[in-house]
């Protein structure tokens, strides 16, 4: 047990990104019941004022990252801000935002890579005055794979953040 403790800070450690993440998104986590309850609002509801596009961009909800990366593409930020409206608007509203990896990479390197991944959105939504109590954040790593091949395009696919609502 210390050995793998020892191991995981030894590698965690030597990681080119070290950002510094808001513990209330891992405080959030606390807030939260085992079971995910819907409201029965369909994943293609629009919302409000955020612009031409609104449904689709609402309606996204995986980002994808670059290999060994937790920063978020540009191209995904205007999905990110129409969720983070939404639950703006709706306080009763809760997300969870779920970290994966591709295979490549020890289990505990891909499970805290996943997390950064899934914490790098959360901050992007409590920035935009999301409440961090409607984010819940988990890290599946490797172990959902979106694709079973072995290629750089199914690697691409495992590579995602992907946001759940729990509670509309």
């Amino acid at each position: 047990m210390l050995v793998g403790v020892a191991f995981m800070m030894a590698f965690t450690g030597c990681s080119s990104h070290k950002r510094q993440y808001d513990n209330s998104v891992n405080d959030a986590n606390a807030a939260y019941s085992s079971q995910a309850q819907s409201s029965g609002v369909g994943d293609d509801a629009s919302f409000g004022d955020q612009g031409q596009g609104s449904r689709s961009s609402l309606s996204k909800k995986v980002y994808y990252f670059d290999f060994d990366s937790d920063m978020v593409h540009e191209d995904d930020k205007p999905a990110i801000n129409a969720n983070a409206n939404y639950l703006i608007a709706h306080a009763s509203a809760k997300v969870m935002l779920e970290g994966h990896t591709d295979p490549r990479g020890s289990r505990e390197y891909n499970i805290g890579l996943g997390e950064r991944r899934a914490k790098a959105v959360a901050q992007m939504m409590i920035a935009k005055g999301v409440n961090p109590s409607q984010i819940r954040v988990v890290s599946y790593g490797a172990e959902k794979l979106a694709s079973s091949g072995r290629s750089e395009s199914d690697y691409q696919m495992d590579r995602r953040v992907v946001l759940v609502y729990l509670q509309r």
